[in-house]
């Protein structure tokens, strides 16, 4: 019998940024071109036969991928239910792939790398969900098998897919990260600012 390792990517791009003030840090440039950009990128080096889902909230946003092959645009209307809606609208649009993992990533990770992002696509399994870790702490993205699919899209307010592993802790996976740079995120100006004066290019 083949294995169906088919994996639908969601791209999680609906926040509000309130810790940017009134700008979208998603569009905001690091080195050169906007943060949102560099996942967008890493995905795109990737073959994801599941399809590729960007879910936004922001026309803006929508704008970063109007022009790149595969990518699907996902508009979230109801960004204030936070992340559980970019969530549910990313499986639900992948519903028809035959997808048999999903791939959830955050787009504020600008040093996230081909080898991270394949280290947990080997770890893919039937009933698995895999997260990287770094000493203990968990980081994103975060894959889960489409076992979970009706837990995904039923998150109830505020609830992440934190919860979905802490009902299932057998079913998870880890992946060992040495490096913490590749799951570091930016949340703010600071971080931005801190991130590009202490790792040069």
């Amino acid at each position: 019998m083949e294995i169906n390792d088919k994996t639908a990517v969601v791209l999680m791009a609906s926040g509000f940024s309130r810790r940017f003030g009134s700008r979208n840090k998603l569009l905001v440039p690091f080195r050169g071109k906007p943060l949102a950009k560099y996942t967008l990128d890493l995905v795109l080096s990737l073959n994801f036969s599941g399809g590729i889902f960007f879910v936004v909230s922001s026309d803006d946003v929508a704008a970063l991928a109007q022009d790149l092959p595969g990518v699907s645009v996902i508009k979230n209307n109801a960004p204030e239910k936070g992340l559980r809606e970019s969530i549910r609208l990313g499986v639900e649009a992948a519903g028809n792939t035959g997808a048999a993992y999903y791939l959830f990533f955050h787009c504020d990770q600008p040093f996230l790398d081909t080898v991270t992002a394949n280290s947990i696509l080997d770890k893919r399994g039937p009933g698995f969900i895999v997260e990287p870790r770094y000493r203990g702490k968990p980081g994103n993205p975060s894959l889960f098998s489409a076992l979970f699919r009706d837990e995904l899209i039923s998150l109830e307010a505020g609830e992440t897919p934190r919860i979905i592993k802490a009902r299932h802790p057998e079913a998870i996976k880890i992946v060992e990260i040495s490096n913490p740079l590749v799951l570091q995120d930016i949340d703010d100006e600071e971080t931005m600012k801190r991130l590009d004066k202490e790792f040069p290019e």
